[in-house]
């Protein structure tokens, strides 16, 4: 009798009737507990399903400063400083343009002043920012009566020299003085400090501030030492004015008064305007060093033009 092995049987045991028996009855009973108890039913109707939107930005900085950190604060104090200088440029460029534009419209810009013969073109509305106008009219309007002080000033020592009171010696000097101050202090606190003040406001230039400031100042001084009536001065003031009434000179006295008040109303307004732009000055952020470097680059220019 052959050996047989064991491996080499090829019929399958799960065919065995006891076997087969056994594995039907156990389907069966799972079957039956599964229809007996709904809860173990796969069962997805409850499932729901939420959509989770991502707002984050793939190419946004990852980098958020925090509120304690010096360097995120640095940064961001620098970043809106930046910002600001931005929209200060875009503010002037703004105006400039405006100011050409509202120059075109009034002729291109000729010579209009002064009216008799003009040599040079004024404009506050076309030249001066809006916010600035109300100032440059006022200082324009010290001018004005700087001119007119300086005539009635004039006419009151042509009066006290035709009177000739008593008590007043010093009548042709007065005169001859307050004659050529008429001419020459005209012309001189036009270009001194008046445009100097008109150039500040339109271009903002540092050294016209300087040069306004200088001036005015001067000016200023200039209007209250007149105001006191000095003999031999040229000033019609308070000196003279209590000389003229106490010689029973009114005509003369009249005039005198009212160069004396113009001196004193013209002093106090000019202060008034003087800290007005000083004030205007220091917030802009001007300094002397910067007018001193627009001086040399000026010099420097006018040496090889």
């Amino acid at each position: 009798m052959a050996y047989k092995s064991p491996y080499e049987d090829v019929s399958n045991p799960f065919q065995d009737p006891s076997i087969t028996s056994a594995l039907n009855s156990n389907r069966e009973e799972m079957s039956y507990s599964l229809d007996a108890d709904p809860t173990h039913h796969d069962d997805f109707s409850g499932t729901s399903y939420q959509h989770l939107s991502d707002t984050h930005d793939p190419y946004g900085s990852s980098f958020t400063p925090k509120a304690s950190d010096p360097v995120g604060e640095d940064l961001a104090a620098k970043e809106e400083a930046l910002r600001q200088k931005e929209r200060e440029l875009a503010e002037r460029e703004r105006i400039l343009e405006q100011q050409q534009l509202r120059r075109q419209g009034r002729g291109g810009g000729t010579n209009n002043f002064p009216p008799c013969f003009p040599l040079m073109y004024l404009d506050i509305p076309a030249e001066i920012p809006p916010e600035h106008q109300w100032t440059v009219w006022w200082i324009y309007r010290e001018w004005l009566l700087f001119e007119l002080t300086l005539v009635l000033n004039f006419i009151a020592c042509l009066c006290v020299l035709f009177s000739h009171p008593a008590s007043v010696t010093s009548g042709p000097t007065d005169l001859g003085i307050s004659l050529t101050e008429m001419f020459t202090h005209t012309l001189a606190s036009f270009f001194l400090w008046y445009r100097p003040a008109y150039n500040a406001y339109m271009k903002d230039v540092s050294l016209y501030y300087f040069s306004f400031f200088i001036f005015n100042g001067f000016h200023i001084l200039y209007t209250f030492y007149k105001a006191v009536g000095i003999p031999s001065t040229g000033g019609a003031g308070l000196i003279l004015l209590v000389s003229l009434f106490s010689d029973g000179f009114i005509v003369t006295g009249i005039f005198t008064l009212l160069a004396t008040i113009c001196w004193l109303v013209m002093g106090f307004g000019a202060i008034y305007l003087y800290k007005r732009t000083y004030d205007h000055y220091k917030s802009t952020g001007h300094t002397f060093s910067e007018a001193k470097q627009e001086a040399f680059v000026r010099m420097g220019r006018s040496a090889y033009t």
